[in-house]
Formats: structure tokens, C-alpha cells, sequence
């Protein structure tokens, strides 16, 4: 994506997302401030012209059974793991502070190893070139 030399319009504001009971079916997480179901596979990603800063993602157990969440973005058809299994005891919360910088196309996915209920809640700084 080309980032205008003199952008004179465009947009940067602070935006959260969430995932209630995230499961064992991957979900694509969504960059519009909204709640995103789980096992969504539409409408997710990052929108054209725009860059995503990932500011943090906190994932709960909510269940009482011990867990494992897996993260990934997709970009270029490639899948690039950030998690491959951290482990999530029961009522445990693992907090993801390490930024991450995502372009207009990419994705980013997240899924638990067994049928769980796993709480994601995730804060981002949207930049927009239109």
C-alpha cells in the first residue's frame, strides 16, 4: 500500500474490538470497532488504505478447564504464527502487549486447541488514508 507523501485527508483514532467465547473454530478477527463473532470468516482483516497498530490483545479462560489459544496473521496467502499454543489455565488471563503493525489486507486470526470459552478483548490504533 502507498502511503500519500502529503496525505490531506485521513484519519487516526484509538479503537478496540472483542470476541466473545472464542472457540475451537478459527475466527478472523475485525478491525471496525465492533464485537467480532466467533468462527467469523467474513468482513475481517484489515480494510484497504488503512494501517492497524495492534496495541494489545487480553485473552480470558472463562471456563474451568485448562487451555491453550493460538494466533496468527494471514498476509500474502502465508500464515505467520504469534502464538502457536500458550496455555490458559482455568480463570487465567494472558495479556499480549507486544505491538504489531498490520497493512490494508492482512489478517488476524486467533482459535483455542479444544472446545472452549475464551474471552478476547483487543485495543489498536486505526490510521486511514482516505
Amino acid at each position: 500500500m502507498a502511503i500519500p507523501t502529503q496525505a490531506t485527508s485521513g484519519t487516526e483514532v484509538l479503537r478496540r474490538g472483542m470476541v466473545s467465547a472464542l472457540s475451537n473454530t478459527d475466527t478472523l478477527l475485525k478491525f471496525d470497532g465492533g464485537v467480532t463473532s466467533p468462527g467469523n470468516s467474513s468482513g475481517a482483516g484489515v480494510p484497504t488504505n488503512h494501517i492497524v497498530t495492534l496495541i494489545n490483545i487480553i485473552f480470558h479462560n472463562v471456563t474451568t478447564n485448562d487451555e491453550a489459544v493460538k494466533m496468527w496473521v494471514e498476509t500474502n496467502s502465508q500464515d505467520i504464527y504469534l502464538l502457536k499454543a500458550e496455555a490458559l489455565s482455568s480463570k487465567e488471563t494472558y495479556i499480549w502487549n507486544e505491538k504489531i503493525v498490520l497493512e490494508g489486507g492482512d489478517v488476524l486470526a486467533a482459535v483455542t486447541t479444544n472446545s472452549a470459552n475464551i474471552d478476547v478483548w483487543y485495543s489498536y490504533i486505526d490510521q486511514s488514508w482516505v
